[in-house]
């Protein structure tokens, strides 16, 4: 059993972030989760929802229980484009802490914890990890997925010298000056690989913390392993 920081532990603010597209059955287990954790109704804590103009399912209902800050992605497509645009929200009313967090229901509220206690103990930037205490594919990834992960982990420590096991995780946690400085221009998936290389180039202390991530709730991957996969590897290599 992990100890788990809760927002009774740490001072600080913070803001998730949550970029959806067609997530209702995730959403739907993260609002579960969340009810069950030490999160809720917890004034420290506020939510920001993104979501994509092409979203066919409820995922707009179940945000709505989470929060009442809902933005409609209308005029650009994409995970990295949903977060500047959700970020671009969160400069008017900035918390201490920001955390990116996908909504297929892969990561829980207690995986938050880790990331709000690495940034209470000095991280600026902290990332989930599906690999750190673990060997092997976890179940539920496919075998690409955790292939194209591996190869361009490898290639992304060596770019930035520095360990990174998991660069394609969908959990990340940032303290608001880091926010700024990483000025993010990515539109898509390679939204990651830019924030590894922009830590690097700022000189931002980043680590990683173990999650149980597990496999996703409803819905399908967005991500498509060669293409999203190449534009991964270039934004590593130009980052």
């Amino acid at each position: 059993m992990k100890n788990l920081c809760t927002l009774q532990d740490t001072m600080e603010t913070v803001t998730i972030i949550i970029p959806v597209k067609d997530e209702e059955v995730g959403l739907q287990y993260l609002l579960d989760n969340y009810k069950k954790s030490n999160y809720f109704n917890n004034s420290q804590i506020s939510f920001i929802f993104v979501i994509d103009g092409r979203t066919s399912d409820l995922s707009k209902n179940v945000a709505r229980e989470f929060s009442d800050i809902i933005i409609d992605q209308d005029k650009t497509h994409g995970k990295g484009a949903a977060i500047r645009q959700a970020l671009e929200v969160w400069s008017d009313k900035m918390t201490n802490y920001v955390i990116f967090m996908d909504a297929d229901g892969s990561y829980s509220f207690e995986d938050v914890s880790q990331i709000i206690k690495s940034l209470d103990d000095g991280s600026d930037v902290v990332s989930g990890s599906r690999f750190l205490e673990k060997k092997g594919i976890p179940k539920g990834m496919g075998y690409m997925h955790n292939f194209g992960n591996k190869v361009l982990s490898f290639i992304a420590s060596v770019r930035n010298r520095r360990r990174i096991t998991d660069l394609c995780t969908g959990l990340w946690g940032f303290k608001s000056d880091s926010i700024d400085k990483l000025d993010l221009k990515s539109n898509g998936f390679d939204l990651e690989a830019e924030i590894a290389g922009k830590s690097r180039r700022s000189k931002l202390s980043h680590s990683e913390v173990p999650v149980d991530w597990v496999e996703r709730k409803g819905g399908s991957s967005k991500l498509n392993s060669f293409r999203d996969g190449t534009i991964i590897l270039l934004r590593i290599l130009r980052t």
